[in-house]
């Protein structure tokens, strides 16, 4: 997701990441060597529909794993929007997509499925598996430059009400994420479709219109007097608060601790049962609030103060003031910023969001074709290599979600009525689709699921699925260990692990209490180098100022293994490339061409032998660090540098977010390389932030010389936002028109083996510049009782893409 507050949390914890991780993949899977008769698929992205009816009080009291026919999964907060359409939050993703069958699914790298009604037969770490779906998808590039995407549904899709689904829903699914209103997270409304602007030209919500024209606004030609000022007077200000809330919220799932309740002079104890202390605590964890100043007075981003002490506390409303005064009136930019997960405008009233039309506007969309009760053809204005990605959605029942009295295909009428979508946010609470489970309640913390009968790979062999709230990381391993939840995914760690290792008899991650699955994270560690701000002379990208930024990735490079291990032990690996391991185009050991980043000379030449020891490698790279500053124009005398030459300095300043503390897996890399460094001559100053949002601002601003964080790799491993020297995220400042050119030809090609040759040429580029040092790719983990689950049901080999949900309607109990 692109929340960039939200990433607070991953930091403080010791990384950092762009983006929320997707629970699995939409696609369903066999194993071709098993010899179990059931066909197994895996639908992960895709979760089940939910049933509306509630369980009897028997069921919705219950509250931990209470037998073999019922399975429950931990979760760390729930904002009850499970609707496919609204759901923002990774758990509420999780709840709605077991309720939900996609149209088109990946495998386990991410890679998608076009041939799911007979499956597609791939391989992942020597085993072949089977990955089913419920459509084919045919793509065409026609002589015009226009791509066809040819979709067939099979027949027999079932909903978890009985009726069958067509294609009719899917057009329906389609349209209601590209209605001029729709204000979720899902982002098929940028996709290149034809005829796509024409419909949603000539209407705007309502409170887009409002924001646009202002408080002082004296045009009532769309709405009047008494509308405008109501919005700004109780609606915008009433959305804000509760935006302002979910932030709190967010925080205190995530972050409540002693150490982080020190910030404002409490214990966490004390903020758990005190709303003006968990306002004050979601605010400094955010970056709105200094904290308690010596006078002991909590003090807010706006220089405001409260005597907490005698009972004064910020509101919500405070907060919401707080986040106005940083934007202004930028708030799309500030729900886009702030978010912990659902934007500012989905707490608005339906008044507010409903569609106005302001003009012209096409009834239909041009490029959306029925072609048969079972099929359909989207085609696109150009070749976009990432649009495949977008028919990864829900085949959502247009019977529970919009009207189909108000569906007429040839007379452009799809389900709803064209700029209101109140109707579809009413179920937001109880979501219904084809998934393998059903959706039956909402209590206490916790979601009650019971098995699809429909389901189109088989009735789940675990009747009951409940998925409940553990909101402290602390908690999750016990609470598996002590029959609360049955699977669990704590943050993992070298601590983590050998708390799971004292609870099996045998001093392993599996064992006869705990069984642990791992599996890459999605993004990876990094440390990034501004190249405007790192160079010689005026020119980023001369020689000059590559050899200077690659004698401090020479450095930095030859530290990692020690750091990493130190940090995570078994739990993280050193990466040499700057793309996740877990991505289809990241090279892999075995290609040809593949190497140690910045462990070369000046001349190509390989600076390490297998025979060094660890110390002769530090040697070998400060000495080559050396001769990089020499080549970049430095004076170097008798093996120290005395001089910099003009743009250049003999001090750099490198950002972590250690929490002031270096609690950091890269920060043992940053102090021995700042050592290193000291002894030729250079220093490096590093700043451990103990805010995140400093270390955001410094480097989002161009400020940072260097910095420490981590991206979140999204399904597609396009490079243009992060490299292209037009990208949005491009806080290296490379500017390559090589790169740029390598970066839109992969953009426009559906040939995978020729795109991951181009991006390996590009990130040759990338290191080349010196602008970036891959550190760490770490492993995430589920843990399962090996008591109550069996274990040999769990889909194997799970990845980012591909997770326990994705077969969970093979899981059995014992």
């Amino acid at each position: 997701m692109k929340h960039v507050k939200k990433l607070l949390a991953l930091l403080l914890a010791l990384m950092m990441v762009l983006s929320m991780a997707a629970c699995g993949s939409s696609g369903d899977s066999t194993d071709t060597t098993s010899t179990d008769d059931t066909t197994a698929t895996d639908d992960a992205d895709a979760t089940e529909d939910a049933d509306a009816e509630a369980t009897d009080d028997t069921t919705t009291e219950e509250t931990s794993s209470s037998g073999n026919d019922t399975l429950v999964a931990s979760v760390t907060g729930l904002e009850q929007k499970f609707s496919p359409f609204f759901a923002a939050s990774v758990d509420d993703v999780n709840v709605s997509d077991m309720t939900q069958l996609y149209l088109m699914s990946g495998d386990r790298v991410g890679e998608p499925v076009l041939n799911g009604i007979e499956g597609e037969t791939r391989s992942y770490n020597g085993t072949d598996y089977t990955y089913y779906g419920p459509a084919d998808v045919t793509v065409t590039e026609n002589d015009d430059g226009t791509v066809t995407y040819s979709i067939v549904m099979r027949e027999d899709i079932q909903f978890s009400d009985g009726t069958y689904a067509d294609i009719d829903d899917v057009i329906f699914t389609m349209y209601v994420f590209l209605d001029p209103t729709y204000d979720g997270s899902t982002t098929l409304y940028s996709a290149p479709i034809v005829g796509l602007d024409a419909y949603r030209s000539g209407m705007s919500s309502l409170y887009t219109l409002l924001i646009a024209a202002g408080e002082d606004n004296t045009d009532f030609t769309y709405w009047d007097e008494a509308t405008q000022t109501a919005f700004w007077t109780e609606g915008l200000p009433a959305a804000g608060a509760a935006f302002a809330q979910s932030i709190v919220d967010y925080c205190l799932t995530n972050y409540l601790s002693d150490d982080y309740a020190a910030y404002i002079g409490s214990t966490a104890d004390e903020i758990s049962t005190d709303e003006g202390l968990q306002v004050a605590f979601g605010m400094v964890m955010w970056g709105f609030a200094e904290g308690v100043n010596d006078e002991g007075l909590f003090v807010d981003s706006m220089g405001n103060t409260y005597d907490m002490a005698n009972g004064e506390y910020p509101t919500t409303a405070d907060y919401w003031n707080c986040l106005c005064a940083a934007y202004g009136d930028d708030y799309d930019t500030m729900s886009d910023t702030e978010a912990a997960s659902s934007g500012l405008y989905t707490y608005l009233d339906s008044t507010y969001t409903a569609g106005v039309e302001t003009g012209d506007s096409a009834d239909y969309i041009e490029g959306i074709v029925r072609t048969g009760d079972y099929s359909m053809e989207v085609t696109t204005s150009e070749l976009d290599a990432t649009f495949i990605y977008y028919l990864e959605i829900p085949i959502t029942p247009m019977a529970y979600y919009g009207d189909e009295s108000l569906y007429d295909y040839d007379n452009h009428s799809f389900g709803f009525t064209k700029g209101d979508l109140s109707g579809i946010k009413e179920k937001t609470s109880a979501p219904m689709g084809a998934g393998p489970y059903m959706f039956n309640d909402y209590s206490n913390g916790v979601v009650y699921m019971e098995a699809n009968p429909y389901y189109f790979l088989g009735e789940a062999k675990t009747k009951y699925l409940n998925f409940q709230e553990i909101t402290s990381e602390d908690d999750k391993i016990t609470a598996v260990v002590t029959g609360t939840v049955d699977i669990a995914d704590p943050s993992y760690s070298a601590e983590r692990a050998a708390e799971i290792k004292t609870y099996n008899s045998n001093g392993e991650l599996e064992g006869d209490v705990l069984t642990t699955y791992l599996y890459d994270f999605r993004g990876y560690g990094y440390i990034g180098i501004c190249a405007d701000n790192v160079k010689v002379g005026d020119d980023p990208s001369s020689e000059e100022s590559k050899n200077l930024r690659k004698a401090f990735a020479t450095i930095f490079a030859v530290y990692r293994d020690e750091s990493v291990d130190s940090y995570y032990g078994e739990t993280a690996s050193v990466i040499n490339y700057p793309i996740s391991s877990t991505s289809w185009a990241a090279p892999q050991v075995t290609d040809d061409g593949y190497q140690v980043c910045y462990s070369t000379d000046l001349e190509g030449n390989a600076i390490y032998t297998d025979d060094m020891s660890v110390d002769e490698k530090y040697a070998a790279a400060l000495e080559t660090a050396l001769e990089y500053f020499e080549a970049a124009g430095y004076t170097v005398e008798n093996g120290v540098i005395t001089a910099a030459p003009e743009g250049a300095s003999l001090t750099y300043t490198v950002h972590i977010g250690g929490s002031g503390t270096g609690d950091h897996p890269s920060f043992l890399l940053l102090s021995n390389a700042s050592d290193a460094l000291a002894t030729i001559g250079i220093t490096l100053d590093i700043n451990d932030h103990a805010n995140a949002s400093e270390l955001y601002a410094a480097y989002q601003s161009g400020e940072a010389d260097m910095w420490v964080a981590a991206w979140q790799a999204s399904t597609d491993p396009d490079m243009y936002q992060l490299y292209h020297s037009e990208g949005s995220t491009n806080y290296y400042c490379i500017d390559d028109d090589d790169l740029d050119e390598l970066i839109m030809t992969a953009r426009q090609s559906t040939d995978q083996t020729f795109r991951k040759t181009l991006y390996k040429s590009a990130m040759e580029i990338i290191l080349d510049w010196g602008v970036e040092v891959p550190v760490y790719q770490r492993s995430e983990n589920y843990i399962v009782s090996t008591e109550r689950v069996n274990t040999d049901t769990i889909t194997p080999d799970m990845t980012p893409y591909w997770s326990w949900m994705a077969e969970v309607y093979l899981i059995e109990m014992n």
